[in-house]
């Protein structure tokens, strides 16, 4: 399938020229086709990349499948077309590609790893190579999408052109082909973010060799016109809200095969930008959700002030759409692995988790059997991409899904990592310290006991030393009296025998004194030894 580059319509293989305008159609630059023999093909750039194959050609240059020979890495190479090595302003807008895609580092934008000219003035961009097919391929044949395949990869490009934004970087030409769907080798397919060929750096970024009067002089129109924000085809100032119109279009023929604006010629379709309102999705499809369409047509505002001021605004909203929806939710989800969330999810500069829902169906599907089998399963709550465990939401009315958990997006990958990390630890931890755990609580059990029993026969040796005195005295005061009968009894009786009497209890009562008087406190066994020990506590 062959490209116009002016109007942007696909026109089958045979034809060559556009019947509209009559610009040269171009293949896409990731779809090889036979071509005239390329003179660059077999040389070697810097001593280091060897162009191996031609895979596509641009407008400004052409695209190589070539080998990194220090590494031994395939790479793709962008070579500047060798008629504009004397064009200043063309090597300029290819420099500020290089340099803007390398300021991007987000997994779902094209890598940049190297930049150069040769002696003989080539100059070329290197790029990680991808294996896979454009978006434009994927809608050519499966259009419109499913909603929730449509949401999944909308997610990536838009938090792909937020890490842009958040770069200072406007893309200007977002189109379904320059979205590429990366295939994987035992992995799900993933979405990047290419050609950054026209892309506009911030104001405070511009060098001075960055003229914007040559680079894009004020009142052109610069673009693919079915993708063009308002602003951008009257020519004026743009911003990252321009970006978000486009991933608006994009999102809307994902949905509904067609984009919202069509012509015969690009200026038919700038005007209809600028003045006509979109048809509403729902015209096309029926069954895309209303909450989704209300969020399309935000972004096709006409004022950019009236949209979603970034790609991060855009991809929030979006993202509080597929939530509300339910579209992550279906029987055939389950919790995700920590190995599924590290392959779906990828990360932004600010730290937020972005994750691919196509991809955690798969993984959540494995997982469903095991889910159900175990009874004590925490089927509530489910940790994710982007955040804490959150409860289960109730599912949308009319869904036919019955939800489990709603994957949040932010730091639960890194909680879930942790918790295996010190799940691990764990086992050689508690078999380590099992031991002297035991050991000091044995210990502390033994003296608490000891404790006690040395409590309990101290008080014990008090009250019997108490008893025997109380018993001595009473004996004492009772035998006086009773002596004192028997004197006043015997007195009469005879004089001698009283006097006998009272000699001999004169000579006894100290004997029994003595023998009445408290004993001395005697340690008990415990105190015995515990004084042996520690040296008389007590």
């Amino acid at each position: 399938m062959l490209h116009c580059p002016t109007c942007g319509q696909d026109f089958a293989d045979e034809v060559r020229v556009c019947p509209e305008d009559g610009a040269a159609l171009q293949a896409d630059s990731t779809v090889a086709m036979e071509m005239p023999e390329d003179p660059l093909v077999g040389l070697t750039l810097d001593e280091k990349y060897h162009l191996d194959s031609r895979i596509g050609t641009g407008g400004m240059g052409t695209v190589y499948r070539a080998t990194h020979l220090l590494i031994d890495r395939p790479v793709a190479i962008k070579v500047l077309n060798p008629r504009y090595v004397e064009d200043e302003a063309a090597q300029t807008r290819f420099r500020r590609e290089a340099r803007a895609a390398g300021r991007i580092q987000h997994t779902n934008a094209v890598t940049v790893t190297d930049f150069g000219r040769t002696a003989e003035g080539l100059v070329y961009i290197v790029m990680e190579l991808l294996e896979g097919h454009t978006l434009r391929d994927v809608l050519a044949h499966d259009a419109p999408l499913d909603t929730a395949r449509a949401v999944s990869m909308m997610l990536q490009v838009a938090s792909a052109v937020g890490a842009a934004h958040d770069a200072g970087v406007i893309h200007r030409d977002l189109k379904p082909a320059n979205i590429f769907i990366v295939q994987r080798k035992d992995a799900p397919p993933f979405v990047k973010v290419l050609d950054f060929g026209i892309a506009k750096l911030a104001a405070e970024a511009i060098d001075d060799d960055d003229d914007p009067q040559t680079l894009t002089a004020v009142g052109a129109m610069i673009g693919t016109p079915r993708y063009m924000s308002p602003e951008q085809c009257e020519g004026a100032k743009l911003t990252p809200a321009s970006d978000v119109y486009s991933l608006g279009i994009i999102l809307y023929e994902m949905l509904t095969g067609t984009t919202p604006f069509n012509g015969t010629s690009p200026i038919a379709i700038a005007i209809k930008h600028s003045s006509t309102p979109p048809r509403a999705p729902r015209e096309f499809v029926a069954t895309i959700p209303v909450a989704l369409e209300e969020l399309i047509l935000h972004a096709l505002e006409k004022r950019p002030e009236s949209r979603p001021q970034d790609a991060n605004a855009f991809r929030n909203e979006l993202y509080a759409v597929a939530e509300r929806l339910g579209l992550e939710h279906s029987a055939s989800i389950s919790a995700p692995s920590i190995e599924s969330l590290k392959s779906a999810g990828t990360e932004t500069p600010s730290g937020r988790l972005v994750i691919d829902i196509e991809r955690l169906r798969e993984s959540r599907a494995a997982a469903l059997a095991a889910q159900a089998a175990s009874s004590t399963a925490v089927g509530n709550f489910q940790s994710a991409g982007n955040g804490n465990p959150v409860a289960a939401s109730p599912p949308p009315a009319g869904s036919t899904n019955v939800p489990t958990a709603f994957v949040a997006p932010r730091h639960a990958p890194v909680i879930a990592r942790f918790r295996v990390f010190f799940g691990k630890k764990e086992s050689w931890f508690k078999w380590l310290t099992r031991p002297i755990r035991i050991l000091l609580i044995s210990l502390t059990l033994l003296f608490l006991l000891v404790a006690l029993i040395a409590f309990i026969s101290t008080r014990s040796s008090k009250l019997v030393v108490a008893t025997a005195a109380g018993d001595a005295l009473n004996n004492a005061a009772g035998f006086g009296t009773k002596d004192s009968k028997s004197e006043g009894l015997f007195s009469d009786a005879s004089n001698g025998n009283g006097a006998q009497r009272r000699a001999s209890r004169a000579t006894k009562e100290p004997n029994r004194a003595a023998h009445t008087s408290p004993r001395p406190k005697q340690p008990s066994t415990i105190q015995r030894i515990f004084r042996k020990i520690f040296k008389n506590p007590f």
